[in-house]
């Protein structure tokens, strides 16, 4: 073989060499890349669901309160009720003892 034949076939090999090392530089650049990528994704996909779940409290809590409220009111009407009717009766059950104190029934 001749000079300018080794000569060449080495260019071509340090080339290759050089070209192998690009790709590989690539390839790394972009797993480091798909890494960041991933990493900002999962991320998002955490804070997100972070307020999801806020927002699930928030609303349980509100709907707690509201139950809550509702039941009170509800209690108190009855209580309410419940008054207005002893009061409606109050005297005649004052009437009833004190007959009964009384002996006259």
């Amino acid at each position: 073989m001749s000079q300018e034949t080794i000569a060449r076939i080495l260019s071509i090999e340090r080339e290759a060499a050089n070209l192998y090392a690009d790709a590989e530089h690539q390839a790394a650049d972009l797993i480091a890349e798909a890494k960041e990528a991933a990493a900002a994704m999962q991320e998002h996909a955490l804070a997100q669901a972070q307020r999801e779940a806020e927002n699930i409290v928030t609303r349980g809590r509100e709907t707690a309160e509201a139950e809550r409220a509702r039941i009170i009111a509800q209690a108190e009407t009855e209580a309410q009720h419940i008054e207005t009717l002893a009061e409606r009766h109050f005297d005649r059950a004052v009437r009833y003892v004190l007959d009964q104190v009384a002996g006259r029934e």
